[in-house]
């Protein structure tokens, strides 16, 4: 690959290499940069010259794929000759200047050919090939990669299931059908479907909603990055929320007292486990922020001992937070304290280090048969309700709880100077011993 200059402009030149010479006669290609700047004919060659390959390679592949291929390779010629790609209404739409020089680019031999790649690139005679549901996520996680950029493998599978899981429920109502084809009929089928789920199966209409957001996202997403004319068929499909059932309970006072601070309440149970739901009980942490901390976020030789809430990447592991003030220093007392001082001469977490739905499963296993549940609804998550109640119970200043559970708040933080001592006298009014 080279550029030259010719009074003043810049050209892409290249002689075609011999492994394409049976699907491209030219021996030699020439096409104008359109460009004064060495650097930028420089950047432009490289493109230009990737999209050529592209074709080159699609053409080579063409009967073995079909229509995709003719597709991609007509996309990628009229990209590699600086045109984009248009579909015939819009390529006749446009001004006929535009149209003739199009037409002028398609070498002589080709403007006859049925189905040249050449021709359709340049005057969008190559349909758009059938995209099934099921590629079309795929499809998404390839033009998203961003959305798992800083995420562990642990928080990967978690943002990826409930997306799969919404579009394989969509793919057993309507069918593995082409997503070019899906019209309202087929959101309004889903809904019907969850609807009879929620009042038959006493499913929750949030769980509903989690599908209608993730597939609407999904398909807008597509939609706008590949150009896509369509229109979103789940908008506006999410059920009634009965705020009744989706309440998470929190354990009371006495509950926590009296059973899950007994002694041998846990019985036999993986002492790192216990240790970790003792530790979450004085500090309203989520169980996979306490569950990511390395040993070095157990700040203990501090005035006002703490733990560390922070994203971090070490190699290949890769730690991120639920949201940006999930960042934040909770002090330890109490009750969690002196389990933060065991676990740290134990090594710190590592039989559950960033697993947390392993530590869940577990514990919930545990509580159900040693009777530690104060109701069915009650998990080990509770704790952090009951964190937050106690704190409100307390008196705590509404700009401290929110710091302290790592919520959303529009006003700048306490300063660092007194915010862990003001933070630890807060917890102090309510902490277990």
């Amino acid at each position: 690959m080279a550029h030259t200059i010719s009074r003043g402009v810049y050209y892409f030149v290249k002689r075609i290499p011999g492994r394409y010479a049976c699907v491209d006669p030219r021996s030699r290609i020439q096409l104008s940069l359109k460009t004064k700047c060495p650097e930028v004919a420089q950047k432009k060659s490289l493109i230009v010259e990737e999209r050529l390959i592209a074709y080159w390679e699609a053409l080579l592949a063409e009967d073995h794929e079909g229509a995709k291929t003719h597709y991609d390779a007509a996309v990628n010629f009229a990209e590699a000759q600086g045109y984009s790609y248009l579909s015939l209404e819009k390529v006749v739409a446009e001004p006929l200047g535009g149209l003739l020089n199009r037409i002028e680019v398609i070498p002589d031999s080709e403007r006859s050919k049925t189905g040249s790649v050449v021709a359709d690139g340049l005057l969008g005679g190559a349909p758009k090939p059938a995209l099934k549901i099921s590629r079309l996520y795929e499809d998404y996680l390839d033009l998203t990669p961003d959305l798992l950029i800083g995420k562990s493998d642990d928080q990967i599978r978690k943002w990826k299931n409930p997306r799969l899981k919404a579009v394989n429920n969509l793919i057993a109502v309507v069918g593995d059908k082409d997503v070019h084809e899906l019209t309202r009929d087929d959101g309004l089928k889903l809904r019907e479907w969850w609807m009879d789920r929620v009042v038959d199966e006493d499913k929750k209409p949030s769980t509903a909603n989690k599908d209608f957001t993730h597939l609407s996202k999904i398909f807008s997403t597509w939609r706008d990055l590949r150009q896509e004319q369509l229109a979103n068929p789940f908008l506006q499909l999410r059920l009634a929320e009965n705020e009744l059932q989706e309440h998470r309970p929190s354990f009371s006072r006495d509950w926590i007292k009296t059973a899950l601070l007994a002694p041998d309440a846990f019985g036999a149970t993986n002492e790192e486990a216990v240790l970790v739901f003792k530790i979450l009980i004085n500090t309203g942490l989520r169980p996979s922020e306490l569950l990511g901390a390395k040993l070095e976020h157990f700040v203990l030789d501090h005035e006002v001992p703490h733990i560390c809430v922070e994203e971090y990447r070490d190699g290949p592991v890769k730690r991120k937070l639920k949201t940006k003030w999930s960042a934040r220093d909770v002090p330890l007392l109490g009750v969690s304290l002196d389990a933060a001082k065991r676990l740290v001469a134990m090594g710190g977490v590592q039989a559950y280090y960033l697993k947390a739905d392993r530590w869940s499963a577990l514990v919930n296993k545990v509580m159900v048969e040693r009777k530690l549940k104060e109701t069915d609804r009650h998990t080990p998550y509770s704790l952090r309700h009951s964190f937050e109640e106690s704190m409100l119970e307390a008196g705590v200043d509404h700009r401290l709880r929110v710091e302290l559970m790592g919520h959303a708040y529009n006003r700048p933080k306490y300063g660092e100077g007194g915010s862990l001592e003001l933070k630890r006298e807060a917890i102090m009014r309510f902490a277990f011993n």
